[in-house]
């Protein structure tokens, strides 16, 4: 059966039972032809605020019958095709009681075809091959790097992105030295990346993910191709962002408890603390009351840093509004993930890095690599996670 707008004339009806209203049914006894050219004849029959609906040789008995082609009659009930337009213009006719019929209007809600799901494979199919389409030629003026993309599971695969004098080509497969390869062992991880479902720093301090050579190259993806627009995805515009710059003041006081409380009163003898989960060994950044994996209480406390190693920076290039003063960052800002010493494994502690100096930082996957750092502390102090203005590289 031929589809319109991806829908056929069976999909109309076959929704019809579940579509019924019958609070709009209320003191219609009738029986309904539908004659659709090419498609066939029903009888609808509304009784007692109840519908039965089968497909019939003709329509004898009907009080009213709807005449029309599949195309206006699917585009109608999708509202592709205006109903008035298509009655008027003829493509619609009803033999029979007009009147009668008008009273179908109020028996069913609006048709609206099932939201169709893309696999992963069908993401990364869309995402790849929209990779060229989606190339900043004018952004990439002296850049020479190569992506390699090696993704895991039943619907993963390999690609490798090459940009060269200011032009971009897609090949499948990885048989050549990267830039920087991302890896992940499942595919679907890195679809709902890019998605903005989960976010990347998650996936990276969980293993899920990584970026096997230069981080900061992996970073400024973003500057060299546009957004992906998942195909799925409404359409509708993204709500304008509205900020007043105005200082507030909340007659309030909040307290964080005395697990948090403690951590940051640390921060003023210039400490960093936290605890220790006495099951599986885990650092909490920050400190708190509970290990999330064991669900056992850690109350043993340990000093760890202040200094460590870099494991993952990202690039922001979105200056979020202070929701106390309303000033913002100047961008591009360094945040950064540092295994503070004493610590292992993805017990990272999250925070700025010198501005000056984020060019110059790169990413380790253990403890023996990565850029070597140091907080740099306010002079005054008060109990804040910026009682550490930001880290610096340990030179």
């Amino acid at each position: 059966m031929a589809e319109y707008w991806g829908v056929t004339v069976d999909d109309i009806f076959d929704t019809m039972q579940e579509r019924f209203r019958p609070e709009g049914a209320a003191g219609v006894d009738a029986v309904f032809g539908y004659d659709i050219a090419g498609a066939g004849k029903w009888k609808l029959t509304v009784k007692d605020g109840a519908m039965k609906l089968e497909k019939a040789k003709d329509l004898a008995g009907c009080v009213a019958s709807m005449v029309s082609d599949s195309e206006t009659f699917v585009g109608v009930n999708m509202g592709k095709v205006d109903a008035t337009s298509a009655f008027t213009g003829g493509k619609i006719k009803v033999e029979g009681d007009l009147g009668a019929f008008g009273k179908t209007g109020k028996l069913f809600r609006k048709y609206a075809p099932p939201k169709k799901e893309m696999s992963v494979k069908d993401y990364l199919a869309d995402m790849f091959g929209t990779v060229v389409s989606r190339f900043k030629a004018d952004a990439t003026e002296g850049v020479d790097y190569i992506y390699g993309f090696d993704l895991g599971g039943k619907d993963g695969g390999k690609w490798t992105v090459f940009i060269k004098d200011q032009k971009c080509r897609l090949v499948t497969g990885i048989d050549c030295k990267t830039s920087v390869t991302l890896e992940f062992g499942e595919a679907k991880d890195y679809v709902d990346m890019i998605l903005g479902k989960i976010d990347a720093n998650s996936l990276l301090a969980a293993g899920r993910g990584a970026a096997i050579g230069d981080i900061n190259i992996a970073l400024k993806w973003g500057l060299y191709f546009e957004k992906y627009v998942d195909p799925m995805a409404t359409g509708e515009p993204e709500q304008e962002l509205l900020m007043l710059k105005k200082t507030i003041s909340v007659n309030q006081a909040f307290v964080t408890g005395p697990i948090m409380g403690k951590f940051l009163n640390a921060l003023k003898e210039k400490k960093i603390i936290t605890n220790r989960c006495p099951k599986c060994g885990r650092m909490h950044f920050p400190a708190r009351e509970v290990c999330a994996e064991c669900r056992v209480r850690a109350e043993e406390w340990v000093e760890v840093g202040p200094k460590g190693q870099v494991r993952y920076m990202e690039y922001v290039y979105y200056s979020f509004p202070d929701p106390l003063t309303g000033e913002s960052r100047e961008t591009p800002y360094g945040m950064i993930m540092v295994l503070l010493d004493g610590c292992k494994g993805n017990d990272i502690f999250m925070h700025l890095i010198r501005s000056d100096q984020i060019d110059r930082i790169q990413g380790g996957r253990n403890e023996k690599s990565g850029t070597r750092v140091r907080p740099v502390w306010n002079e005054h102090r008060v109990g804040s996670i910026f009682d550490i203005k930001y880290f610096e590289i340990d030179e």
